[in-house]
């Protein structure tokens, strides 16, 4: 009952998303004098003088184009407890960035920019999945891998969590009715422990539908969690207990344990899987799954591999594009990996890039970019960020209802550039996937640092693999990466033939290595299920240091 509803709103939505895509440029303008109207009577609005502005070139004119520190200031005082500072709403939480590529920064969120993503994220996404996989999609529950922990409060009382935590929480009734984990298990701080209770209540559930991940990397995690602790999760199926030993407090396990009983047939259809081994298991333990849901592409889609390998190629559906700053964009499609910018979640402007560089400070409107083009994306939020520069690169692919549909190509600063060379995140990702895929091997994750220690300077690249390598093995991974990045970037060709940077260094990792990076970055604040792996670790001394520790070769 509860996705029906969903879907009949979801089709209301998406008549109104394609009303607003084929008028995207107006759309999006009108949403601008809302904002500046709303806040106009804010500290930020009365310095700029929001009430006088009439035309898009004035706002241009009055705002400059601004970054995280140029709201610093604001953002401590908004934590103190100061109202009407960048914006006339409140503020109902401060969602935190990962912290990927440098100090986390605290977005404010309202209860508008909160409504207008949820109508998107509940309600829009769950009916472009219904047109995509209706055929297989059964309506049953699914395994979200989420949580509701608000990390810390600010010093005037107002929640910090991740933007994903907020939006669940913000759900929190409907989620026994969705999903197989119950809210219990997503109270849990720890990731290991609260990855094995989804899965344990995601077992119990033979018609599970669906997957439902943040990221791809997540999903992955969960797998290779079920390969590790299969033995263990059979065993309290069986017996319908929790056993002792997970990182969690007695009392929520009693709790855990009022919601399962013992069910030894299901153990035994589950071992028996399990003896096979774990090549398409999670097909053959829930033959009812339709589909993965989870942001997958750029970078992170070295990963698609891995997790195909253990669901015997269910689709891998990406069906958003946000950040922590606005929701940007929603994918129609389960077979591509595109975005048609909504109009309606924020004003955008961007900026053209060319030969890895900034054209100029000039920006365009939505219905001035073009097709082939890349561009950075500029937004003005519902939340107290105006023409703030998110740092991320997008490449204009198609057109939906005339407005633009892109893709994800990297964060503006995941950059190794030694000597102009400008290698990228599309660069390295793809010059990664072709080198594992030559020579057979299994990556489990991987980060790089520009190398000046010595002359020429040179890239390092810090490996986890599945299996053991011999050094040899090494030497024809060397060879190899650097010669896919030369072909990848011409600029890193050149500066190879000149020696202006040498070969690249490849150091082997122990197991386990980027856990404790992970767990590294989970003990500064970063929701477990919003970590990402840093692809460059130019500043990062921590994570450096963990690295160092686990060299094997």
């Amino acid at each position: 009952m509860i996705y029906k509803m969903m879907l009949q709103g979801g089709g209301i939505v998406e008549k109104k998303f394609n009303s607003s895509t084929e008028n995207c440029r107006k759309v999006n303008n009108e949403l601008l004098f809302k904002i500046l109207k709303n806040n106009s009577r804010s500290e930020f609005g009365i310095k700029y003088n929001f009430k006088s502005i009439r035309s898009i070139k004035e706002f241009k004119d009055k705002v400059k184009l601004s970054e995280y520190k140029d709201y610093e200031e604001y953002i401590n005082r908004m934590a103190d407890g100061e109202k009407n500072v960048l914006v006339s709403e409140d503020v109902v939480y401060f969602s935190h960035t990962s912290g990927t590529i440098g100090k986390q920064k605290l977005i404010p969120c309202t209860k508008s920019s909160r409504k207008v993503a949820a109508k998107y994220m509940a309600l829009l996404i769950n009916k472009f999945t219904y047109n995509n996989f209706k055929d297989t999609w059964k309506l049953d529950k699914g395994l979200m891998i989420a949580d509701i922990v608000m990390t810390t409060y600010t010093e005037g009382g107002v929640p910090i969590c991740s933007a994903t935590s907020g939006g669940i929480k913000s759900i929190k009734s409907l989620l026994p009715f969705l999903y197989t984990s119950p809210i219990e298990v997503m109270e849990i701080k720890d990731k290991e422990t609260a990855y094995y209770l989804h899965l344990l209540f995601a077992l119990e559930e033979s018609r599970l539908s669906y997957i439902n991940g943040i990221f791809i990397s997540n999903i992955l995690d969960l797998l290779r969690i079920l390969e590790e602790k299969h033995q263990d999760l059979v065993s309290d199926i069986r017996k319908g207990r929790i056993n002792n030993n997970l990182n969690i407090d007695k009392t929520i396990i009693e709790k855990l344990n009022k919601l399962i009983s013992p069910n030894s047939t299901r153990a035994d259809e589950l071992e028996k899987e399990f003896k096979i081994g774990f090549e398409g298991i999670a097909k053959r333990i829930w033959p009812r799954l339709s589909y993965i849901a989870t942001v997958t592409g750029a970078n992170f889609s070295i990963y698609d591999d891995k997790v195909n390998h253990y669901t015997d190629s269910i689709p891998i559906y990406s069906p958003v594009y946000a950040a922590s700053e606005a929701m940007i964009g929603i994918n129609p499609y389960a077979d591509k990996i595109r975005y048609v910018i909504v109009p309606d979640t924020a004003f955008y402007e961007f900026i053209h890039i060319k030969d890895g560089e900034a054209e100029s400070g000039d920006t365009l409107c939505l219905d001035e970019i073009r097709l082939g083009e890349k561009y950075e994306i500029v937004v003005t939020n519902y939340a107290g960020f105006y023409r703030y520069r998110i740092g991320d690169i997008i490449k204009v692919v198609g057109f939906y209802n005339g407005c633009p549909e892109v893709e994800f190509v990297c964060r503006k600063n995941q950059l190794l550039n030694m000597v102009s060379e400008k290698t990228n995140e599309e660069h390295i990702t793809n010059s990664i996937k072709r080198t594992m895929k030559y020579l057979n091997l299994s990556l489990v994750d991987y980060t790089t640092l520009p190398d000046n220690s010595i002359t020429p300077g040179r890239y390092i690249f810090y490996c986890e693999f599945k299996n053991d390598i011999s050094i040899s093995t090494v030497k024809l991974l060397e060879e190899k990466l650097d010669k896919e990045i030369r072909n990848s970037n011409l600029a890193y060709d050149r500066a190879r033939k000149t020696n202006r940077l040498g070969k690249v260094k490849v150091i082997i990792l122990a197991p386990k290595t980027f856990n404790s990076v992970k767990q590294y970055l989970f003990n500064k604040g970063i929701s477990k299920n919003q970590i990402k792996i840093p692809r460059v670790i130019t500043n990062n001394t921590s994570v450096l240091n963990i690295l160092n520790r686990n060299r094997r070769l």
